[in-house]
């Protein structure tokens, strides 16, 4: 079966300022895959480039069998979804309004209470928050409404950003039990960590990003026979 993903020679970058240089890698239809390295290297680039929030300068992109749409609504609705960092929510309104909003590139038809069971099932505490604000959300909650608002859309693919940043260790265990369940279901999801301890015992295959290029790619027995290259790129 073809990849879902190809990329080829991906350059990319802000103003006259290059970011990503000649980046190339694929992801199969199913399973969860990771970018990991250091701050400041690339890897929020390559989401954004990806999903079209920034344009790319060369290269080629393919996605499910297809040259990617240009604009950031058409690769939405083709089934590339982008759960960004930070908490880009809309602050006043409810988790029930978030979560519909994901939905809005969904088919006429679709049944928005069969999307809401499956995010409350993950997240259970959303289910007690629906009616709030997300504006009266603690931070986690907040990542967990921006998870679940990517859900929503239905894609192929689930890219996300960084889920830990800036959680407290108990919140990002329950963020990463939450993408445990839902790699469970076959789903094709690519994650965003700085730090690989917290992806490795739910990513299948790992991209090392240093310098805005791939420096190593493994699975995970590979990552954790190389502690030199995470002690290299990582420090740790």
């Amino acid at each position: 079966m073809a990849d879902l993903l190809s990329v080829r020679n991906l350059c990319s970058g802000y103003g006259h300022i290059p970011v990503l240089h000649d980046v190339s890698f694929s992801l199969p239809r199913e399973g969860v895959s990771a970018i990991i390295g250091p701050n400041g290297h690339g890897k929020t680039t390559l989401l954004r480039t990806l999903s079209g929030l920034n344009r790319s300068w060369s290269g080629q992109i393919e996605f499910d069998g297809a040259p990617i749409p240009q604009s950031v609504e058409a690769r939405a609705r083709a089934g590339l979804v982008h759960v960004p960092q930070g908490d880009q929510l809309f602050m006043d309104m409810t988790v029930m309004e978030n979560l519909a909003m994901g939905a809005y590139a969904r088919p006429k038809g679709y049944d928005l209470q069969t999307g809401f069971a499956e995010v409350f099932d993950l997240f259970p505490r959303l289910a007690e928050r629906r009616q709030q604000r997300v504006s009266s959300l603690s931070g986690g909650e907040r990542r967990m409404v921006g998870i679940g608002r990517g859900m929503m859309a239905g894609g192929k693919l689930l890219m996300i950003d960084e889920p830990s940043l800036g959680l407290a260790p108990i919140v990002i265990e329950q963020v990463y039990d939450a993408l445990r369940k839902l790699a469970s279901t076959g789903a094709a999801i690519l994650v965003v960590e700085e730090n690989p301890s917290r992806i490795e015992t739910v990513a299948e295959r790992f991209f090392l990003m240093d310098g805005g290029k791939f420096e190593w790619t493994g699975d995970t027995e590979a990552l954790r026979n190389s502690s030199d290259i995470v002690a290299t790129y990582l420090g740790g």
